[in-house]
């Protein structure tokens, strides 16, 4: 094996583990891409399994959550939104990739979120950490 080969293998198996997941947004990350800052409960999530593959598959989440004060953005207190992300379902054993939400949303969990509003209205949670 050529010293190029050798290095070339080396570089590959030190730079996989370090695309494993997307590192979390600071702060000021969020606060700068959301369009909504604010705070409240998780009133109810509804899940839809999405296949990416033969042994591989996603749980997209729709988060209904009840906004108890707004810290950026125009939402009322007491406002019921729903928010779309999602999280990882099933993949192959030895997989190496993004998770998708961190940490993963729970029914009833209060907090502050951080969330991007699209063109068509839409209100997704900032990812990973949102």
């Amino acid at each position: 094996m050529s010293r190029i080969s050798i290095l070339f293998f080396f570089f590959f198996a030190l730079a996989v583990p370090s695309m494993a997941a997307l590192p979390p947004l600071d702060d000021s990350e969020r606060r700068q891409d959301s369009t909504n800052v604010f705070r409240g409960e998780i009133r109810a999530i509804y899940t839809r399994k999405k296949k990416l593959g033969e042994e591989a598959s996603n749980l997209e989440l729709l988060l209904e959550i009840e906004v108890f004060s707004s810290e950026k953005g125009e939402l009322a207190k007491g406002r019921i939104i729903h928010v779309h992300c999602w999280v990882i379902d099933q993949r192959p054993e030895g997989w190496v990739g993004d998770g998708g939400q961190r940490p993963h949303p729970r029914e009833g969990a209060k907090g502050l979120f951080f969330v991007k509003q699209s063109q068509n209205g839409e209100y997704r949670l900032l990812h990973p950490n949102g």
